[in-house]
């Protein structure tokens, strides 16, 4: 017989369910086995169940008697065909009818064409109707560790260009985005291309890397070949110094609000032949309502947070530091987009790096580099534990997935990013929150 501890007794009967074991990324749990593919109009996109199929996965078209004997680990539905209104009762009954085959940690991705000039009113209206449909979707099938997120593409990327749609589907596919829901993943870069590297290891910066979320990105893009060089204060040498150690990677102490934080990496980079990856990783909080915060508390974390990113990134991008194919991901926050009392200073940064990553993206785009950022939610990390027993407890709760991430969910999107398979995504921020209930 199993017992509820407390804690689950009285969050069941506030109405939360328990939060289900969710299936992370081992080296050997990637992608699905079965996967069902629908589609919203008769007409089917071949190119789509074409990149299934180079997925290595066992695809289901449409409703197949195999459904009774085998549990579907993941649903794809083709909405790229809008034709008429009646689409609306058709996405309604692919999922009402094949909900009930889905198994835990189920993977919901919907691929339909962004909003543009050269479609009609009708078509736009029905793109926009999926992405409040499947944030909805997303609360209800959260329950069971499961995701729903869409992948947003042109009609002309899907036919000249499929291979596009390879990555972020493959990921959104996998174990790797277990905390990923609700999100939107838009392929938009044209000019980005993919830089042959053959028999060079590419080098990646990743600052504030000595412990939580730093240390988990540095030790996955390690994993994923990278030489990684981490980058922190010196009152954190010793753990940074320790966290590269394992990794083979190397220890850079700097300040990175420091007016020549810029220059220094620069220089570091000379050593390197250029940086292939920089992770703005580092920040801090400082938090008081903004009638009783000191000046200097604002100007920190601002300095810190978002000023510092754009400083950096303008020496090294001036002084050709960053490498052609090359990949830039900051780290926004869930309070940058929903905001949060207390924290005036902090939000306004990082809603600062939201605007800055989508501003800069189409010059960096001329210069073959993408540029996204990463917004955690709430990540369980050492900062977590000391919050107070039922702040910290509704913060895990308040997420569709009905429990906290692991700073492991936050460096699998940031590898996503600073991966080929993203290539042809810029400018864009994905939360990796498991879909909070209240905010944005």
């Amino acid at each position: 017989m199993k017992f509820m501890s407390v804690t689950d007794k009285v969050f069941s009967l506030l109405g939360f369910p328990k939060p289900a074991l969710l299936k992370r990324y081992n080296g050997h749990n990637n992608l699905p086995n079965n996967v069902l593919v629908l589609n919203t109009a008769k007409k089917n996109n071949k190119n789509i169940n074409q990149l299934l199929t180079k997925l290595r996965l066992n695809i289901i078209i449409n409703k197949d008697d195999r459904l009774i004997e085998k549990s579907v680990e993941s649903l794809v539905i083709d909405a790229t065909n809008y034709q008429d209104e009646n689409n609306y009762h058709t996405i309604y009954k692919l999922i009402h009818e094949n909900l009930k085959y889905l198994s835990t940690n189920a993977r919901i991705v919907l691929i339909a064409k962004s909003s543009q000039k050269s479609l009609s009113v009708e078509e736009n209206t029905f793109s926009q109707a999926l992405v409040g449909f499947s944030k909805s979707l997303a609360k209800e099938v959260g329950r069971k560790g499961s995701t729903v997120n869409i992948i947003f593409t042109s009609t002309n990327k899907i036919t000249e260009n499929p291979n596009a749609l390879l990555g972020p589907l493959s990921f959104l596919l996998s174990a790797k985005s277990t905390f990923v829901s609700g999100q939107i993943f838009s392929i938009n870069s044209n000019n980005i291309k993919i830089e042959a590297t053959i028999n060079k290891q590419k080098t990646a910066i990743v600052t504030g890397a000595a412990q939580g979320i730093g240390a988990a990105i540095a030790e996955k893009l390690s994993s994923e070949g990278y030489l990684v060089i981490g980058v922190d204060i010196e009152p954190m040498k010793a753990a940074l110094t320790s966290t590269m150690e394992k990794i083979q990677g190397k220890a850079f102490i700097l300040d990175v609000s420091d007016n020549s934080a810029g220059e220094q990496l620069v220089q570091l980079g000379k050593k390197h032949n250029g940086f292939d990856l920089i992770v703005h990783n580092a920040g801090i909080t400082r938090d008081k309502t903004i009638g009783n915060m000191p000046e200097h508390w604002w100007q920190q974390t601002l300095n810190i947070n978002l000023l510092s990113v754009m400083h950096i990134n303008k020496e090294l991008l001036n002084r050709n530091s960053i490498n052609s194919g090359g990949r830039i991901v900051c780290l926004s926050s869930m309070n940058g987009i929903a905001g949060q009392g207390g924290q005036t200073n902090y939000a306004c940064s990082k809603a600062g790096i939201i605007g800055y990553v989508s501003s800069i993206s189409a010059e960096l785009s001329t210069r073959n580099i993408t540029i996204n950022a990463v917004a955690p939610g709430f990540i369980e990390t050492k900062m977590t534990t000391k919050m107070p027993f039922m702040l910290r407890e509704m913060g895990r709760r308040m997420s569709a997935l009905n429990q906290g991430g692991l700073p492991i969910d936050v460096a699998e999107t940031v590898a996503f990013f600073a991966s080929d398979n993203a290539y042809a995504i810029s400018g864009q921020t994905v939360r990796v929150c498991g879909l909070n209930i209240i905010g944005a």
